[in-house]
């Protein structure tokens, strides 16, 4: 018989701190979360799934780690053909592979947020579908705009999801694949990002299950196509694979949040940030995440209109 629940221990990793990243686009009908628990819809290389992990709301992980810990437990149930597949690798999607020896960051604003994020792991997907249209859609575009063309996307052509969670499985690569481009335009996405669509749709099933290989072997294969960017290979990196040392490149806002965060530099660009990121390796990514966690921002010199200005997609 197939399983399709199973009981996991947390030890010291706070899911709520570690999973709310995955809630990067409003109204995301493919996932949702609340105290004490997480759901997601996705497509697996089986067929679709839906996933909901539990957890004691009132029980966090104690900051000082000479305290113990007890027995601090998740219960995860999946649904569906894909069900198996997320359960097989749920530890991953919880973070809790994450290893964060010997990450010890001086004094600092870095220290300061490890102090009180330091139960927080980077979790990873295994998604790679579902993340890469979610990705190719962000690019070049306002995070509204983003959002309305994602919920758009798959509430008219994905499907219900499997199982009692009220969420939508993400279309599959093969219905993008097919469409023209100007099928795309009712969702509000443009030719370049549909044709981005149809060309990552093409290699998506084929490249499904190199989620379990390291992405270093994955991205040349990624770049081989049109539209899968540094900026949006950097994403997968740290999102779908849970790559600690993951930077996000190509992307106008990030750098000088980082160089703020980490120098109190108002304006950065790639190479600044990466410079400033080289001693934290291999948790690069790590720190990036912190710095969002942060809240931080430099201070805007003049009024902008709140943007995601990718460059390098």
């Amino acid at each position: 018989m197939t399983t399709t629940q199973r009981t996991v221990p947390l030890g010291r990793v706070d899911l709520h701190a570690t999973l709310r990243t995955s809630l990067m686009l409003p109204n995301d009908p493919t996932v949702r979360m609340g105290p004490g628990w997480w759901e997601r819809a996705t497509r697996t290389p089986d067929g679709s799934g839906s996933i909901r992990v539990e957890w004691r709301a009132d029980d966090v992980a104690p900051i000082d780690p000479t305290r113990a810990v007890g027995e601090r437990l998740a219960t995860v149930e999946v649904w569906g053909a894909g069900g198996p597949w997320l359960l097989e690798r749920v530890e991953r999607m919880l973070g809790l592979d994450d290893d964060v020896e010997g990450f010890d960051p001086e004094d600092g604003p870095l220290r300061a947020m490890w102090r009180r994020e330091r139960n927080r792991r980077i979790a990873a997907t295994a998604s790679l579908w579902h993340d890469l249209a979610w990705f190719i859609i962000q690019q070049r575009v306002t995070t509204v705009d983003a959002s309305d063309n994602w919920s758009h996307l798959v509430r008219v052509l994905g499907e219900d999801a499997p199982g009692p969670v009220p969420l939508r499985v993400p279309p599959t690569a093969e219905t993008l694949g097919r469409m023209h481009y100007t099928e795309f335009h009712r969702f509000g996405i443009e030719r370049q990002r549909a044709e981005h669509l149809r060309g990552a749709a093409r290699i998506a099933d084929r490249l499904a299950t190199t989620v379990d290989t390291p992405f270093a072997e994955v991205e040349p294969k990624l770049a081989a196509v049109r539209g899968i960017g540094p900026w949006t290979r950097s994403c997968l990196a740290l999102h779908t694979w849970g790559d600690a040392d993951a930077v996000i490149v190509g992307d106008d806002g990030i750098p000088s949040m980082v160089t703020w965060f980490l120098a109190r530099e108002e304006r950065g660009d790639d190479n600044r940030m990466l410079e400033l990121l080289e001693p934290f390796r291999p948790h690069r990514g790590r720190v990036l995440q912190l710095a969002f966690a942060s809240g931080e921002r430099p201070p805007r010199r003049h009024h902008r209109y709140a943007r995601n200005p990718i460059r390098g997609r």
